[in-house]
Parts: structure tokens; C-alpha cells; sequence
């Protein structure tokens, strides 16, 4: 079953506006993601949803102003994009500590 984008988004996002540095955006994705692990979603599942996530922030950041919410998005689309180039970010993301 795939995740509901919008409200995950619409929850990292709301989060990331009230959070500053990168430590803190990448806690916030990894718990998300953690989230996704504990209501039974697949590998697949969660690897398009990153997709969809990092492209979402992309935009976001090409269209907004420089903002402390755009620097975050910045920190959380590069966090995201990392993952993604790993090839063990599953286990990765489940042994961080919340």
C-alpha cells in the first residue's frame, strides 16, 4: 500500500519550519521514514516516497525566497538524496537512534 504523500509531506514540512540546522532536518526524515518502517510499508514503497519527497523539496526551494524553511528543505533534500544513493539505507535508518 503506498503512503499518503500529502500528509506525510504536509507533517515533515510543518516540522521543518519549526527546527534549525541540518542535525535536527535529518532527525525529522529519519523518523519519518522509521515511521513508515513500523506501518508495514515496503522497501519500495519508502524508496518512492523519498523520491516524490526529495523532488517536492526541490521545487519548493526553486520557487520560495531565501528562507530558514528553504535552507531546511535544502538540508532535507540533500539528506534524502543521500539515502537514496545507498545502498544500505534501510539498515542505515533503522539502528538511529529517535
Amino acid at each position: 500500500m503506498p503512503i499518503d504523500f500529502e500528509s506525510e509531506i504536509t507533517e515533515i514540512s510543518g516540522k521543518l519550519s519549526q527546527v534549525e540546522g541540518y542535525l535536527s532536518c535529518e532527525k525529522i526524515i529519519v523518523r519519518n521514514i522509521q515511521k513508515q518502517f513500523q506501518n508495514g510499508k515496503n522497501d519500495e514503497n519508502i524508496l518512492a516516497y523519498l523520491r516524490g519527497a526529495s523532488d517536492w523539496f526541490n521545487k519548493q526551494i526553486k520557487t520560495g525566497q531565501q528562507s530558514a524553511e528553504s535552507v531546511n528543505y535544502m538540508y532535507a533534500s540533500g539528506f534524502i538524496d543521500t539515502l537514496l544513493k545507498m545502498s544500505y539505507w534501510k539498515n542505515w535508518v533503522r539502528t538511529i537512534d529517535r
